[in-house]
C-alpha cells in the first residue's frame, strides 16, 4: 500500500511516500508561506520521481499539530481533499510526537518544544525506547519562563523552539540537558508516515470531517 504523509505545521514542511514501511522518497516545502502554492505541486513531483500516479496513494496521514495555524489548515485541508477524493483511509499524528519519534531508541526522556508565540511554547514529554514514542507529560502551552522547572536531566531537548529562544534556554537550562541536532528539531514527513503507518495498522482512522487541528491554544 502507499502512504503518502504530509507535514506543513511549522516553516519547514515535507511530504514522503512510503509503502510497506519502507520510504520511497521525500520532497522539502521552502517555507510557510508558499504551502498554498506548491503543496500539490510538491505531490505531484514526488510522485513522478518514485514512479507512481495519484490514484496508487492507498492512505493519508497528516500531521495534526500543534504549530503553525495556516500551515495546519493547508495540510488538514490537502489531506482530507485527497483522502475524500481517492475514498482511502486518513490518519492524523501528533506533531510533538513526530518531534519525540525522530529518536527512536533513545535512552532518555526526550522534551519537545515548539514556539507558541508571545513567549510561550507548545511542550510535550516522551520517552522513545523503541520507533513509537509514549507520552510522560503534556501536549500543553507554557509559558516560555515556566519550561526550565519541567526539565530535569538526563534529557533530549528538541523542536524548532530551540531555535527561537536558543539565548533564554542556554542561560536558563540545567546542565546535562542534551540539545538536538539543528537538523533534527523540524518533523519530518518521513516521520510522519512511519506513525501513520503504525495507527493505521491499529485501525485508528478518522473520517475526513472529522479530522480536525490540535491547535493548543486560541487563534492570535
Amino acid at each position: 500500500m502507499l502512504l503518502l504523509a504530509l507535514d506543513t505545521a511549522t516553516d519547514q514542511g515535507s511530504l514522503a511516500l512510503a509503502a510497506d514501511g519502507r520510504l520511497l522518497g521525500e520532497y522539502s516545502l521552502e517555507s510557510a508561506g508558499a504551502y498554498l502554492q506548491h503543496l500539490l505541486p510538491g505531490l505531484e513531483a514526488l510522485l513522478q520521481a518514485v514512479g507512481r500516479a495519484p490514484q496508487d496513494i492507498g492512505a493519508i496521514a497528516v500531521s495534526q499539530g500543534p504549530g503553525n495555524f495556516t500551515g495546519l489548515r493547508i495540510g488538514l485541508a490537502t489531506a482530507k481533499g485527497l483522502a475524500l477524493a481517492l475514498s482511502c483511509p486518513l490518519v492524523g499524528v501528533s506533531t510533538l510526537e513526530v518531534l519525540a519519534a525522530q529518536f527512536p531508541f533513545h535512552p532518555h526522556p526526550i522534551g519537545v518544544i515548539m514556539d507558541a508565540r508571545r513567549r510561550e511554547v507548545f511542550f510535550g514529554l516522551y520517552r522513545c525506547p523503541e520507533e513509537t514514542p509514549q507520552p510522560l507529560a503534556g501536549p500543553e502551552r507554557l509559558p516560555l519562563e515556566a519550561l526550565p522547572s519541567r526539565l530535569t536531566p538526563p534529557l533530549l531537548l528538541t523542536g524548532p523552539a530551540l531555535n527561537a529562544y536558543q539565548d533564554f534556554l542556554k542561560q536558563a537550562l540545567a546542565p546535562g540537558i542534551q540539545w538536538a541536532p539543528p537538523e533534527m528539531r523540524h518533523p519530518r514527513a518521513a516521520t510522519v508516515a512511519r506513525l501513520g503507518r503504525a495507527r493505521l495498522l491499529q485501525g485508528l482512522t478518522v473520517p475526513p470531517a472529522r479530522l480536525s487541528p490540535n491547535y493548543l491554544r486560541p487563534a492570535l
